[in-house]
């Protein structure tokens, strides 16, 4: 087997995930993390994947990513329809998943260099 060392492409990289608690390389975190163009953006939309809407996304969104993974927590979840519409509108992929899926799914997409930004709630 060839083992490769990992090499950081972004900034910041998530290191773990466990229910609450999300641990990235620059410290562990207890409330939603943004990650944009490989790096940690102060997320104040909302506390809980539940009370997102599109106007607490809005903002975010300025950078137009490729792709945006929403984590919603321990346990996979449907982002409502009318906000996935309004995302795809703007020409940006949405897709929502469980937290320890969404931050396996970035960091895959973020090696191989795509455009993707992540919301992950713990």
């Amino acid at each position: 087997m060839l083992l490769q060392k990992e090499t950081l492409i972004n900034k910041v990289s998530i290191k773990a995930y466990s229910p609450g608690t999300i641990k990235l390389n620059i410290g562990v975190f207890d409330q939603a993390v943004l990650l944009v163009n490989g790096e940690k953006i102060d997320f104040e939309g909302a506390d809980r994947f539940d009370q997102l809407s599109m106007k607490s996304l809005q903002k975010y969104l300025q950078n137009k990513p490729e792709i945006l993974i929403i984590g919603s927590g321990e346990e996979h979840k449907i982002l409502p329809p009318q906000i996935t519409i309004k995302i795809n509108q703007l020409g940006i992929a949405v897709e929502s998943m469980a937290s320890r899926q969404a931050c396996h799914t970035y960091q895959v997409l973020s090696h191989d260099k795509r455009a993707v930004s992540a919301l992950i709630f713990p």
